[in-house]
Parts: C-alpha cells; structure tokens; sequence
C-alpha cells in the first residue's frame, strides 16, 4: 500500500454561526494509505460524508447540498511525521458571487 497526503475542500455548508445559518468552507489534510490516488480519495470522502459531527452541525437541504473536492494530493514515502502535522478541519465564511471584492 502506497501512503498519501490529501487536501480536502469542502463548499457549501449550511452551518449555524452567530446565531445565524451561514454558508461555510473547509480545508482538511488526510493521511491515508491505499493502492493509489482514486482509492484514497475515495476512502477520504467517504469518512466526510459519514462523519457524524460534520452532518450533525450541516443545516443543507436535498436542493442545495454541501461540495466536497480534493484539492491535491501527495504520495508519501513514510508516514512517521504525521502526529506533528495538523488534521484539523479549518473553516472559513464563504462569500457571495457579489461579494468578489471583500
């Protein structure tokens, strides 16, 4: 099994914040082992959308799901460093298409 290292975008969350449903981002490292880069993403997006935290706190309807995307990927040689790395799941506010300036 080969080992990767995989950025994870994910758009469109419906998540409550200030007291008001706002749509939000995230960006989330992985470190995986698998046969190659499809089954990896593959497994990565598939524990996003059987995370119970993440669809506990995502307020989306049928209409309007929430994306995710793999950004980029890197095959590693060893895996030894990655307790030093952070997996934290990183939001950010998403913008308006009209918001292009802020």
């Amino acid at each position: 099994m080969k080992k990767y290292r995989l950025l994870i975008n994910g758009q469109n969350f419906l998540i409550e914040s200030d007291g008001k449903p706002r749509k939000h981002g995230f960006y989330q490292n992985f470190f995986i082992e698998a046969a190659n880069p499809k089954q990896a993403e593959l497994i990565v997006t598939s524990r996003l959308w059987h995370d119970k935290e993440l669809t506990k706190i995502t307020l989306n309807k049928k209409k309007d799901p929430p994306r995710i995307k793999l950004c980029t990927f890197w095959e590693l040689d060893i895996l030894n460093y990655v307790g030093k790395l952070n997996t934290d799941r990183n939001f950010y506010l998403e913008k308006r298409w009209w918001q292009f300036w802020k």
